[in-house]
C-alpha cells in the first residue's frame, strides 16, 4: 500500500455537480444539480485580516485547492463537499498551475470560489 502524503492526509472527498433544466409547469425553467465524478482535495487557508476585512465589504473569497493532476476541471464547473455540504465554482482550472513531472505530489493548484446553486432561471 502506498505511503499517503502529509496533504494526501489533509485532503476532504469531493464530487463534481452537472446543471440540466428542464420546463416548470408556468413556462421557465427548473435547474437540477446531478452528481458526477469524485476527488479528493487539499485546501489551503488563509486568514489573514486583510481577507477577512475584504469578505466583510462583500468581496467574494477566493480559495486555493490542491488536486490530483491528472484531474481537469472547467472554469466555472461546480462542485460540493462532501463534509460540509458547501459548494464552490472554479475560477481558475490551474492548467499551467501543477508540480513537475518527478514530483512525488502530483497536484495542481486551482482556484475557487463559493457558490449558491441556482434553481430556477
Amino acid at each position: 500500500m502506498p505511503v499517503k502524503t502529509l496533504m494526501d492526509q489533509y485532503t476532504v472527498e469531493c464530487v463534481t455537480l452537472t446543471k440540466s433544466r428542464r420546463d416548470d409547469p408556468v413556462g421557465g425553467y427548473i435547474i437540477d444539480w446531478t452528481e458526477g465524478a469524485h476527488f479528493n482535495a487539499a485546501w489551503e487557508f488563509q486568514s489573514a485580516p486583510e481577507i477577512t476585512v475584504a469578505e466583510q465589504q462583500g468581496v467574494t473569497r477566493v480559495y486555493r485547492i490542491y488536486v490530483p493532476k491528472a484531474l481537469e476541471l472547467d472554469y466555472h464547473e461546480v462542485f460540493r463537499r462532501a463534509d460540509n455540504g458547501q459548494t464552490y465554482r472554479v475560477t481558475n482550472p490551474g492548467t499551467d498551475r501543477h508540480t513537475p513531472a518527478t514530483s512525488r505530489l502530483n497536484r495542481r493548484l486551482i482556484e475557487v470560489e463559493k457558490y449558491d446553486l441556482p434553481t430556477e432561471e
